[in-house]
């Protein structure tokens, strides 16, 4: 089978079959108001001690904005609408049982209509706390999970589930259902499990017995392997462990080519519990904060105060080594429903980003705010996303004194900071001279550059062959800024997954590209790939690629010079 992996690697293990569905928990007999009343409360106050509980070990172990995810369903619980719906059905003669089933079922008919990913996400949610509640009244509390080694196989899986898995014993999620910007979802990425999302059918093939092999990288799963399958598998495992532990040698050291020409590997992380992963890998910083995840992680705008301790708590724990903060960058493929962005016909190209943060100034300002006053506790800088004219630079900043000015009125502590660009359209890009004048650094999102250069969806299956890291194209653009760059002094960063393909460092290090931002588990693998290069050499092979017309001919160019030895990395 073949579904969307959204969290890499790979695992072999038995199946462990995994329900999501609302536990049976109504009772025929009505005990009048009072007394029902009294279940009710005893309900809900003990299913937020459980999620309390959950949060709190999430905040301990994996970090505060994954917390924030268990804490969206306290504030559900909270909600007094919800809860007053529920109340108001027990006093007019339903049991509790068949009132929480009644009102979540409503809830989860809202959310299951909207023509929108994300808030279709937040149905689970909904079940999730039904379950719960329900499992209390029926006294049954909490999940059974697996008690061995499995992968877990489920139609949908809730955010609390996820966050009562323990990693050691669950090697992998396969999910019939779920979707990219699921809570769900982000939890397994900030817990390390292995998750593949969309294999449709997936529990009607199981019998919860099978062995089964998941590729998160592919996407795919064998059910029940052949001997063959199996070995090869097996075999690709010891080879990944051992390439891992050759590449530990790479760790502790400077990157830098071998005629000695430095480049800054750092790391894109979302939330605080991936320093310590990045630090252990051999990161110099974080060149990209996606900040979009912690605004995803809480039912409502982050305040001032929350976002100050998210970016303080990462800038400390980094010491002296950046730290690069990208300004909220929702829309596109990251829904956030309560900014009220509303349904686009192609988000990509939508009200998103920094086209979003200008129009909401308040909040933009908190964002910045917090971004200033955590710069005291380290070496942090500051990065717009999507900017597309001048005119919205200016804005940006002008933005940016407005809040020095402000917090300097209150007599808050905070520090300067440099401020750089994403440079992600096209537009942008071929003005990269000018808008060099005017910023402290460029940080190259090759992801979307590609998608704009090329008009070609990047999460559109049917036309992701064109967007292509090797196509001449996107190799001038990416020279054409390095150029502007270098020419106006300012440090040049690549932090899309270009970055860390090894057979196309040679070119960046040629252009110039100061620094490298790559996913964790990547960095020693960019280091030894850094190591290994020749400036001078690649510089030829630049020269050669920068004529060439087509992506298979730059492919064959590096292959030819390097004798392949690069593209085996």
């Amino acid at each position: 089978m073949v579904g969307i992996g959204v969290v890499d690697g790979i695992a072999i293990q038995k199946v462990f079959i995994y329900s999501s569905a609302p536990r049976d928990g109504r009772r025929l007999e009505y005990l009048g108001a009072e007394q029902e009343g009294a279940r009710l409360a005893s309900a809900f106050g003990t299913a937020e001690k459980q999620l309390a509980a959950t949060a709190e070990r999430l905040a301990r172990e994996a970090g505060e904005d994954e917390a924030g995810i268990i804490e969206y369903q306290i504030n559900i619980l909270r909600d007094k609408v919800f809860a007053d719906k529920i109340a108001q059905l027990v006093v007019g003669g339903a049991s509790c049982e068949d009132a929480v089933t009644a009102v979540c079922s409503e809830y989860c008919e809202i959310f299951g209509n909207l023509d929108n990913d994300y808030l279709q996400q937040r149905k689970i949610d909904i079940i999730d706390i039904q379950a719960r509640l329900l499992g209390i009244l029926g006294g049954r509390e909490g999940f059974a999970v697996a008690g061995r080694p499995a992968i877990i196989a489920a139609e949908d899986l809730a955010p609390s589930q996820v966050a009562e898995m323990d990693p050691k014993r669950v090697k992998g999620i396969l999910l019939e259902k779920g979707g990219k910007s699921s809570h769900s979802v982000i939890l397994a990425q900030s817990l390390g499990i292995p998750c593949i999302i969309g294999l449709t059918g997936l529990l009607g093939r199981l019998g919860g017995h099978e062995t089964v092999i998941m590729d998160g990288s592919a996407g795919t799963v064998t059910i029940d392997p052949d001997a063959k399958t199996l070995a090869a598998y097996r075999r690709q495992l010891e080879k990944d462990a051992e390439a891992k532990k050759s590449l530990l040698a790479y760790v502790p050291i400077v990157p830098a080519t071998r005629d000695g020409v430095r480049v800054n590997v750092y790391a894109n992380i979302a939330s605080a519990v991936e320093t310590g992963p990045l630090l252990e890998s051999g990161g110099e910083g974080v060149g990209l904060l996606r900040t979009e995840l912690l605004y995803m992680g809480f039912s409502d705008t982050p305040s001032r105060e929350a976002q100050f301790k998210a970016y303080s708590k990462i800038a400390e724990s980094l010491g002296q080594r950046p730290l690069i903060i990208r300004t909220l960058d929702a829309g596109g493929d990251k829904e956030i429903p309560y900014l009220g962005i509303g349904e686009e016909a192609n988000t990509f190209l939508g009200y998103r980003a920094i086209r979003y943060c200008l129009d909401h100034e308040a909040l933009f300002k908190d964002q910045i705010a917090a971004i200033l006053q955590a710069a005291r506790h380290g070496n942090v800088k500051m990065m717009f996303p999507m900017i597309a004219t001048m005119d919205e630079l200016f804005k940006a900043k002008a933005l940016v004194a407005e809040t020095k000015a402000e917090l300097l009125s209150r007599g808050v502590a905070f520090a300067d900071v440099p401020i750089g660009m994403m440079m992600e359209v096209p537009a942008a890009a071929l003005m990269a001279d000018l808008f060099a004048k005017h910023v402290d650094f460029f940080s190259i999102g090759t992801n979307d550059l590609a998608q704009y250069l090329f008009a070609a969806d990047r999460n559109n299956g049917k036309v992701a062959y064109l967007n292509s890291f090797y196509h001449p194209a996107l190799i001038r653009c990416v020279n054409a800024i390095c150029a502007a760059a270098k020419g106006n002094g300012l440090e040049v960063d690549i932090c899309g997954r270009a970055g860390e393909a090894p057979d196309l460092i040679p070119l960046w290090a040629a252009m110039g590209v100061s620094g490298l931002s790559v996913s964790i588990p990547s960095i020693p693998a960019v280091k030894k790939a850094v190591c290994e290069t020749d400036t001078a050499a690649s510089s030829e092979i630049l020269a050669e690629a920068l004529q060439l017309s087509t992506a298979q001919e730059v492919l064959d160019c590096i292959k030819d010079v390097n004798g392949g030895i690069l593209t085996a990395l």
